[in-house]
């Protein structure tokens, strides 16, 4: 399961002011435990599937939520 890298999921400044009305929270977190395409890429986290792309950022044992994008 993807949740190796990071314990907690937190929204960033980035995706309150850009992304915050693309997918409702509840949701977004759903998707980011059920999808087990997780890619880490340095410090950044990306999460795949046929509807959504997801990017965030590790830090320490946190993923800040930064792009989520409507395929």
């Amino acid at each position: 399961m993807i949740d190796v890298w990071f314990k907690e999921v937190r929204k960033s400044v980035h995706f309150d002011e850009y992304h915050k009305g693309t997918l409702a929270w509840n949701e977004l977190l759903q998707l980011i435990y059920s999808i087990k395409k997780g890619r880490k890429k340095g410090d950044k986290f990306e999460i795949q599937n046929d509807r959504l792309y997801i990017l965030g950022e590790v830090n320490g044992k946190i993923l800040y939520i930064i792009n989520v994008k409507k395929k």
